[in-house]
């Protein structure tokens, strides 16, 4: 894979503004409210009452370490799984697909990067995946600009209270694992149950496309920070540490991890599926072992609106725990069936 190998960082000075409460709140209730829940952050540590439920991210990019032990131990449980690896690759895809969708889809729609990196992050276990995620200090990341010594690669601080704004008058609502032998990398199994996702979030109607964020170079500019917030120093780390964890495959891990990136910026209903799969594209152009994980297909429904939706070359292995189903994307699945199936929906959601 090129640029920093998976568990590395890139040596770039990566920096952080933190935004004011109000534009805080704005940005981060707008983006849920637009979209759908799974992408809602809070901001801040969590009150003395709750610290015990939640877990610093950072400390989830080690094998052994008790914060990951009890993130495994929590899929493996409420997913009814009967193998550590399986239970890994659903985490995989469950955690990319809440914990960093955020910075993804927020990414996609004006060009901000959120900072979610593993240090600013927590994360408190649910039934069967995520049930909340916190930015200690809610900010978007900068950068000195190519061939200066100051500027920002996300632009002004306040573009994603604009960009989530937009959306919304856009878009009206919205241890005790077992180790088990080296999973098999081939293609395999679902992704994460329909029925797990949660109400569909409505369509919205036509609009115009979200602006591009201010400052030298735009979205484009924006991307190394995004690779780094989201991949880098997040989603592949801990892919490894999953992977040394319980053995399973490092490439269905990582299929895990194009997932939850690519159902994230398939959520956003603006600018429409060609572009978003252009910008999909340009997410994994730096990253082509992420790139040959699934590809991105633009679905026409009954009623003539068109979504994005992403099919997986990969497995999951979902479909092994005691829900026994395969998902909408599970690559078990004929491509065309998986096609027609998103075809015949009434009503979009993220997978």
């Amino acid at each position: 894979m090129s640029g920093p190998a998976p568990g590395g960082t890139a040596e770039r000075p990566w920096a952080s503004r933190e935004l004011d409460d109000l534009t805080a709140l704005t940005a981060l209730t707008g983006l849920a409210s637009a979209h759908g829940v799974r992408y809602h952050m809070t901001a801040g540590d969590p009150p003395p009452s709750e610290a015990d439920d939640w877990l610093p991210a950072d400390r989830l990019l080690t094998p052994g370490t008790p914060e990951l032990d009890r993130l495994l131990t929590a899929e493996y449980e409420s997913s009814g799984h009967r193998t550590a690896h399986a239970a890994a690759l659903t985490l995989a895809a469950v955690y990319a697909g809440r914990v960093t969708a955020a910075a993804v889809l927020q990414w996609a729609l004006d060009g901000t990067v959120w900072d979610v990196r593993p240090h600013n992050v927590l994360v408190r276990p649910g039934t069967h995946g995520i049930a909340g995620v916190r930015l200690r200090v809610p900010a978007v990341l900068t950068a000195p600009a190519r061939g200066t010594a100051t500027g920002t690669v996300t632009g002004a601080a306040t573009g994603a209270a604009t960009g989530a704004a937009a959306d919304r008058r856009d878009a009206p609502g919205s241890p005790g694992v077992r180790g088990a032998p080296e999973a098999s990398e081939g293609p395999g199994a679902p992704d994460v149950p329909e029925a797990s996702e949660g109400p569909a979030e409505p369509e919205a109607p036509g609009g115009p496309e979200v602006a591009e964020a201010p400052g030298p170079g735009g979205r484009s500019a924006a991307l190394p920070a995004l690779h780094e917030a989201v991949l880098h120093s997040h989603l592949l780390p801990l892919a490894d540490a999953l992977h040394r964890a319980t053995r399973a495959g490092r490439r269905q891990l990582r299929g895990g991890v194009a997932h939850g990136c690519a159902t994230a910026l398939c959520a956003a209903i603006r600018p429409g599926p060609a572009q978003l799969a252009r910008r999909w594209r340009e997410f994994t152009a730096p990253v082509p072992e992420l790139a040959r994980l699934g590809d991105v297909v633009e679905i026409a429904h009954a009623d003539g609106s068109a979504r994005l939706r992403y099919l997986r070359n990969t497995c999951c292995l979902f479909y092994t725990s005691a829900e026994a189903v395969r998902c909408a994307s599970c690559c078990l699945t004929p491509r065309e069936e998986r096609v027609r199936a998103y075809a015949g929906r009434t009503g979009p959601t993220s997978r």
